[in-house]
């Protein structure tokens, strides 16, 4: 996305690894048994989770929350120090998004390769993130103090291919330098053979965007983000009234092939999980910042009752099928309800 995460990814690499192997062992995490053909939902108490920095004490860090196999994605919290700097002007050949959970992060959102001065967008808390493969972005590097971050980040992001073998800089400073000028980023000699820039969809979900009353379920409100049956993609944010009623719709359920990540922005939230559906349900208090993996499979819902206490605000982003867009159109399919 918006950081200079080609040059600290490969320095968090061994530790995050690390760190993900051991994660089932360790007391920040909860993984309810499943018995096949059912899968486990992951749960994450992601402040007890250890944040994972570079071996130089540069402020940076990440708590990997999922890695896809072989490499084939991450979803990771990413913290910025105050001052950062973003990147050079680049792109990925592949789909991000990303929630801006506090603080500020600047890009500029290049048009063509050469507006290294592009449209300058700070991320603030709230901001949400879609960016298509082929959207420029960055180049703040080395560039006026404005563009760095004033105050740091936490942000939520989501890369659906490996970061390192699928981002490339076109920035002017870095084509006619030596190799490995590019701040930890390949340059491609053969950018303009790209016909096509995309643009990126942001959302300022706090200032521009009311919640929209779900009919037919008193209490739960939604933002509806993105909701793309051409790649297979959807995210919504929900707010749950303190005390409302359980909606229907939240009911356990699982999906055939969907996958599914969900993020506590704030408060407090009790679900019921699943091994299959005719066992016994296991019952979770999810807090501020927890996080909820959903494979396929995987069966858990809002718990029948007092889903909520005090009120809550969750981010839910869903795949038609593995964790990165569809090259082909591929809907959402329905869930499955045990009753």
């Amino acid at each position: 996305m918006m950081t200079r995460l080609q040059v600290i990814l490969a320095a968090l690499t061994v530790v995050a690894a690390g760190s993900a192997r051991a994660v089932e062992s360790q007391a920040f995490e909860m993984s309810p048994k499943a018995t096949a053909p059912y899968a486990a939902i992951k749960i994450i108490d992601v402040e007890r989770m250890p944040i994972a920095s570079p071996p130089v004490a540069s402020g940076w860090g990440t708590r990997t929350l999922f890695k896809g196999p072989e490499g084939s994605g991450e979803l990771r919290i990413l913290y910025v120090p105050p001052g950062a700097e973003g990147a050079y002007l680049h792109y990925h050949e592949f789909h991000e998004w990303a929630y801006n959970i506090a603080g500020d992060f600047t890009n500029n959102e290049s048009t063509t390769p050469d507006n290294v001065s592009g449209p300058l967008q700070r991320f603030r808390e709230g901001n949400f993130l879609s960016r298509p493969p082929f959207s420029l972005h960055g180049g703040e590097k080395d560039r006026m103090k404005y563009m760095a971050s004033q105050i740091g980040a936490t942000i939520l992001i989501m890369e659906e291919s490996n970061v390192n073998a699928g981002t490339f800089t076109v920035d002017p400073k870095v084509r006619n330098s030596p190799a490995g000028s590019g701040g930890g980023m390949k340059f491609n000699p053969d950018y303009q053979k790209i016909l096509h820039w995309s643009t990126p969809r942001i959302i300022d979900t706090l200032d521009r965007m009311p919640w929209q009353p779900v009919e037919g379920s008193p209490g739960l409100n939604v933002k509806l983000l993105i909701d793309d049956p051409s790649h297979g993609f959807r995210a919504t944010m929900y707010f749950l009234e303190a005390g409302a009623k359980t909606p229907t719709s939240l009911r356990p359920h699982y999906y055939k092939q969907a996958h599914q990540f969900n993020f506590v922005i704030n408060g407090d939230l009790n679900i019921d999980a699943y091994a299959t559906p005719t066992t016994k349900a296991s019952s979770y208090k999810l807090g501020t910042h927890f996080y909820v993996e959903r494979p396929p499979m995987s069966i858990f819902g809002l718990a029948p009752s007092a889903a909520s206490l005090g009120g809550v605000v969750w981010l839910e982003v869903t795949y038609a099928k593995g964790t990165r867009w569809s090259d082909t159109p591929m809907p959402i399919e329905a869930p499955i309800y045990l009753n």
